[in-house]
């Protein structure tokens, strides 16, 4: 296997009287964290969620998308911007406080957004690039190779058996996301070994397998392993799940992003095809533009079309929305030099305007599920093309993030929920959900650097 180094490295930031309004604003957000211990006691007070009748609360300390660790790639940035005002400082006091976590708890869970993966982002985060932190990492990284080796190879068992669940393979809790972080470190023999290993697992999930008589993907989901009740109920025989969050544009982002490093194997190439030909035959021409949607049935499959609804109350979201589906089609296409793909990756992108009078869907400023997360796949996207289009969707977006903010809301930014029924005004700390990450959107947008945190959403 061959493999050279590939970076992204173009970044279009904002300029002018907008950089300076950015600027202003993120004073007055980040002084809201320069305390670690006030920002946990502030998030333990807020309600937690109920979905299916499970509670979940809304801060972890060890999480990327909800606790200290998340909070550390925004210090990172701060520190990138403001090296003489202290936040590196700050950062170290996140740090501690994820130290005294591991050293008390352990961690038991590899996952990107609520174990090891996250963990060594945040620390690289906070390295000055490789500068920092070495000890840490060494240590975490011995740690993480032994429990990612072992668990790629448990895995492998299961899903040659056809036993295959989202959170083995998806974003925030599968290798998609572990193999991603293994892939900042590739100086490391054992990561390099983690990464190729990821790769070969995949190459299973790309396979075929039969199902009451019909030959499947073998990333097809059974009822019984949707995340959700009403999931099981909805898809009596499974689904296809195409988000990057929990389906599989998130592999396809991983796998193609290893082809973009280097890797010429004609096995990954063939995989990329795989899911990039799924992926790319499922899209529809609405009214409103091209637009996917997030899980394909099995019957819906087996006739070769959607439903009428399969698309309704459509939101141009990360998580399961325009940008993070068509960002992975777009980088297959990079990947296997395929116009067809990066033309519908890009066409995909520019449609969002079409829908921009009504924010794509969306309510709220955050990453996962808000304007804030697709103000930064556009901006990724407009770096990487220079499309003076996406350059006017990108500035509208921002104008709709800064409205938003609201000097009354613990940490400037409120998360949508719903509570009692009823769509209510949450406080959120964090990375994915939270005021961070709207921050670190922010703070990205004014740095002249092309920033690193977004491996975190497998765009690059």
């Amino acid at each position: 296997m061959t493999t050279i180094s590939y970076t992204c490295d173009n970044w279009i930031p904002v300029k002018g009287e907008m950089k300076d309004k950015i600027s202003t604003l993120l004073r007055e957000i980040t002084e809201r964290y320069r305390n670690p211990d006030q920002v946990r006691l502030w998030m333990k007070k807020i309600p937690p969620i109920e979905a299916d009748g499970v509670i979940m609360e809304r801060w972890a300390d060890e999480s990327l998308g909800s606790g200290f660790t998340g909070i550390c790639l925004l210090m990172g940035q701060l520190d990138y911007l403001y090296p003489k005002n202290g936040w590196d400082i700050v950062g170290h006091q996140y740090l501690e406080r994820i130290r005294m976590v591991v050293e008390q708890k352990g961690v038991h869970d590899l996952s990107l957004y609520s174990g090891l993966a996250g963990i060594m982002l945040a620390i690289y985060s906070l390295s000055r690039k490789g500068t920092r932190y070495q000890g840490m990492l060494d240590a975490l990284a011995s740690w993480f190779e032994e429990a990612a080796l072992q668990s790629l190879a448990l895995h492998r068992i299961e899903w040659e058996k056809g036993e295959l669940r989202m959170s083995q393979y998806d974003t925030i809790s599968g290798f998609a996301g572990v193999g991603r972080i293994a892939m900042l470190f590739l100086n490391r023999p054992g990561m390099q070994m983690v990464w190729e290993q990821t790769m070969d697992l995949f190459h299973v999930m790309c396979g075929e397998k039969n199902l009451n008589g019909h030959t499947v993907p073998a990333w097809h989901i059974s009822s019984e392993h949707q995340f959700q009740e009403d999931e099981k109920l909805q898809y009596p025989q499974g689904n296809f799940n195409l988000g990057i969050s929990h389906g599989i544009a998130g592999p396809l982002c991983f796998l193609s992003l290893s082809a973009l490093h280097g890797v010429d194997a004609s096995p990954l190439m063939n995989d990329i095809h795989r899911l990039g030909k799924f992926i790319h035959h499922w899209r529809v021409q609405d009214v409103e533009g091209i637009i996917w949607p997030g899980r394909i049935s099995f019957g819906e499959w087996l006739d070769g079309q959607l439903l009428s609804g399969s698309t309704r109350n459509y939101r141009d979201s990360w998580c399961y929305g325009v940008p993070g589906i068509a960002r992975s089609i777009w980088l297959a296409g990079q990947a296997v030099h395929n116009e067809e793909w990066l033309e519908t990756g890009l066409s995909a992108y520019l449609d969002i305007e079409k829908r921009l009078h009504r924010k794509g869907g969306l309510s709220s400023a955050t990453l996962c599920h808000g304007i804030g997360g697709l103000l930064h796949l556009v901006q990724r996207m407009y770096s990487d093309t220079s499309h003076e289009q996406l350059g006017r969707i990108r500035d509208r977006l921002l104008e709709d993030v800064l409205d938003m903010f609201d000097a009354n809301s613990l940490f400037g930014f409120y998360d949508h929920s719903l509570l009692d029924g009823r769509l209510a005004e949450v406080d959120e700390a964090g990375f994915l959900n939270g005021s961070a990450g709207v921050a670190l959107v922010l703070a990205s947008l004014i740095g002249d650097q092309n920033p690193d945190w977004d491996a975190a959403f497998l765009i690059r």
